[in-house]
Formats: structure tokens, sequence, C-alpha cells
């Protein structure tokens, strides 16, 4: 297969996908073709408007390890609650921020997050399978009791009560003895399996419910939803547990981490609250849009009147694929985009406009050799790929070193960068150079024209 060709596969290929994420999943509430085209852009709340929530933990000494529970706690909950392009990030030492675009009730927002995630052990006094909630069941041996969702089925639903019937007594066993959680191979079943440890409190009324609920389930309960319910095989001694179901991966990691973080192990408190409504974000994306698209058309408009012909062809088409490319990846990505992240995309252009001039440059030095145009486009390259390497590399460190050690915004602006600058390197060494090597043939030579004409002769009066 000719490398004219491998080239074309792989810049139709990437537009494809870029398109394919841009369009599906449909966005439900996009609007017109823009409005479809650019629906799965995540918006950031500087953009879009919303809240912005700054807490501190108090009551333990913040820990990076705390301080994820905290995170995941929040996160979960926001996403239960349908606000899935909400940001929960930690800031210093023990700070939280929570960001929720399309918000502008901050109130709305406290009471998101302002309560703590229960988790508890339930017994199972009855397992159903139903599409609406089953009717509550009557009598002694039912009292306290109710029925939850499954976690992981809609249809069914569970009887359980955290009253624990022990004998003659009742025991209750919350998140709060649970001391780790962690995802391990289940080397006897196969898939993956969570291990669970109690306190020394816990793992003594742990032993206690193991063993007179032997042959019946026990119910992981969080927030009013089973996440699980294995059947109690003996009692359990020890302070340690398995939760066993042939669990992938992903599911043993995530149950096990919503099991260390079920009880918000931390009271948080409200430090700072910031409301921007829905207009100001509109007028902010308003007005950014169109400085960068009047930015961009003078860069085009530029690029067309230096290079005449071809060359400024391509540099516009450039320009325009890596802006499908970097939205392409947002969406794909499920990036936010930020006001700094529109700087970042707007600097993007600057840095596609220098990978061509350096390309467009080598090839005219080539051309005026005499070479032919193919000849030229193939030399050009070849001596401008270092250099753009160099340039586009030492720019991504940059970009690495402020997402790492950035937050929010900056981080936005970072993420923008580093996919702007990727789209560069495609554009800039793959694409270009197929639509020049595509229209070599409409590009005439004129220093090689010049440069192959004849010398003249003038004759000359002898004395």
């Amino acid at each position: 297969m000719r490398t004219d060709r491998i080239r074309l596969i792989f810049v139709l290929l990437v537009l494809f996908v870029s398109v394919i994420f841009m369009l599906y999943p449909p966005a439900p509430s996009a609007k017109g073709f823009l409005g479809h085209l650019f629906g799965n852009i995540r918006l950031g709340l500087d953009i879009k408007g919303g809240s912005r929530l700054d807490y501190v933990m108090v009551g333990k000494k913040p820990t990076p390890e705390l301080t994820g529970q905290v995170v995941t706690v929040l996160r979960r909950r926001l996403d239960d609650a349908n606000f899935t392009e909400a940001i929960v990030s930690a800031v210093g030492n023990d700070g939280i921020r929570v960001e929720i675009p399309g918000i502008d009730n901050p109130k709305k927002a406290e009471k998101l997050i302002g309560q703590k995630a229960q988790l508890y052990f339930a017994q199972v006094l009855d397992e159903v399978r139903s599409s609406v909630k089953p009717a509550p069941k009557i009598g002694l041996s039912y009292a306290g009791a109710q029925w939850l969702q499954s976690k992981n089925s809609t249809d069914v639903w569970y009887l359980v009560n955290k009253y624990i019937q022990v004998g003659a007594g009742r025991l209750q066993l919350s998140g709060n003895y649970v001391s780790n959680a962690r995802a391990a191979v289940d080397t006897q079943r196969g898939g993956w399996k969570i291990n669970l440890t109690f306190n020394p409190k816990g793992a003594s009324i742990f032993f206690q419910i193991t063993q007179a609920l032997i042959g019946k389930q026990l119910a992981i309960v969080m927030d009013n939803y089973v996440l699980s319910a294995p059947v109690v095989q003996t009692a359990i001694q020890g302070g340690s547990a398995e939760i066993t179901g042939n669990f992938t991966y992903n599911q043993a990691q995530d149950l096990a981490a919503l099991i260390r973080s079920g009880n918000l192990p931390v009271s948080l408190k409200l430090t700072e609250e910031q409301t921007m409504g829905p207009t100001l974000g509109a007028d902010v994306i308003r007005r950014s849009l169109i400085v960068g698209l009047i930015g961009i058309l003078l860069v085009m408009v530029y690029m067309l009147i230096y290079y005449l012909g071809a060359m400024g062809v391509v540099a516009v088409i450039a320009l325009f694929y890596n802006a499908f490319f970097v939205f392409g990846m947002l969406a794909l990505t499920h990036g936010i985009l930020t006001l700094p992240g529109i700087a970042g995309i707007i600097l993007t252009v600057g840095t596609t406009v220098d990978g061509n001039v350096i390309i467009f440059e080598r090839v005219k030095e080539e051309m005026r050799t005499g070479k032919t145009m193919r000849a030229s486009i193939a030399a050009g390259f070849d001596k401008s790929v270092a250099v753009i390497l160099d340039a586009n590399i030492t720019t991504l460190i940059t970009a690495f070193v402020l997402y790492y050690f950035g937050t929010g915004s900056i981080k936005g602006f970072a993420v923008t960068l580093t996919i702007g600058i990727v789209g560069t390197i495609f554009t800039s060494l793959v694409v270009s150079r197929y639509i020049l090597d595509l229209m070599a043939p409409l590009i005439k030579n004129k220093y090689a024209t010049i440069s192959e004409q004849p010398a003249s002769i003038k004759g000359g009066r002898s004395r």
C-alpha cells in the first residue's frame, strides 16, 4: 500500500471519529445545526453558569486518603442527582471545591452535598422482582423493615431491616465499623471480590450477626440502595470478610470505593459560595467566540494572501481539521470546556499556523534549488519534522505541568492545549502533507522556471 494511501486512511479515520463523537449520542437539549454539532461538549461553570461551593474539612486531620473518600462520596451523590457535569476537587490540604454548571441556586447545591451518605448492613427478609415498589408487609417480624431497590437492577427489590435479629435482641452494623475495603482477585470462583476489614468493635458485632444469619442474605445498603446482598456462608471471626459475586474488575473497585467512603468521614464547613447566572455565562461565551472567530478569520485571510494558491488553501484546511479534532477529543474524553480552555483552543490556532509556515518555507527553499514539486514537498517535510516536534513537545511538557499542579480552570486550559498540540502535530505532518501531495500537480514551481532559463548570448563588435 502506498504511503499516500496510508496517510489518507489516517486522515479520514481521525476526522470520522472526531465527528462521530461530536454528534453521538445526540444531545437531548441541542437546537439547530450548531447545537447538535457541539451538543456533546461539556461546558464549565464560567461558560454555562452555575454555583461554586468551597468547603473545609473539619473533625479529622486531612490526609490524601481521607480527601479522596470525601471526593468519592460527593461525586457519587451528584451523579445520582443527575448533576453529571459537576466537578468535585480537592483544594489545598483541607479544602473541597464543588462546581455545578447549570444550577443558579446555591442553596439547592448545598442541600445536595450537605447530607452525609449512610452505609449500613441489613438483614434481607424477602426479595422480589417488580417494576414498581412492592407493598409494605405487616407483622411483628417486619417491624422496621423497608423495601429498597437494587443498585444494579431496577427490577430487583429487597425487604431489609437494619435492626438485625440476633437471639433475643437486635444489633446494628453501620459503615462506621468498616476500617477498609479492597478489591481482590477471586482465585476460587473466578472474577473479582471485595475484602472487608472491621475495627475491633465492628468485628465483634459482625461475628454475632453472621453467626445468626448463616444461610441467609446480608445486604450492604447505602443511600437507600442495596449495593450487594451476599449469602452468609459461615460465622466470620477476626474482623475480615469477603463479598463474592463474580464481579468484574471495575465493579469490584467501584464497590470497594463506595464501601470505604460510604459514610462521609468528616464534616464539611461552607466557607464560600459563588453563583454565575446562565445569562452571564452565555454572554461570556458569545464574546469569547466572536473574538476567537475574528482572530481565526484574520489568520486565514493572511495565510491566503501571503501564500497565494494551493499553500494558502492547505493552511486553511489544516485549521478547520485541527478544530474538529480538538472538539471531537473533548467530546470523546468528556472534557469540560472552560473560558481558559477556549483560550487554549485559540492558542492552538497559532501553533497550527506556525507548523504550516515552517513546512511551507522549507518547501519553498527546496523549490528554489530547482527540484520538482513533489521532491520539494518531500524534502521540505523531512527537514521540518524535527523542528515541529521540538517546538510542540516543549509546549506539551508545559501543558502537563500545568495540569498536574494546576486546579480548576488551569487544568481546563492544560487539557485543551494538550489536545490542540497533539492535533497540531498530526495535522502538520500528516494532513498537510497529504493535501500538498494531492495538489502538487496544480502548483507551479516558479523558482525552477526562472533558474532553468538558458543564458542569453549577445554578439559584440570586434575592434
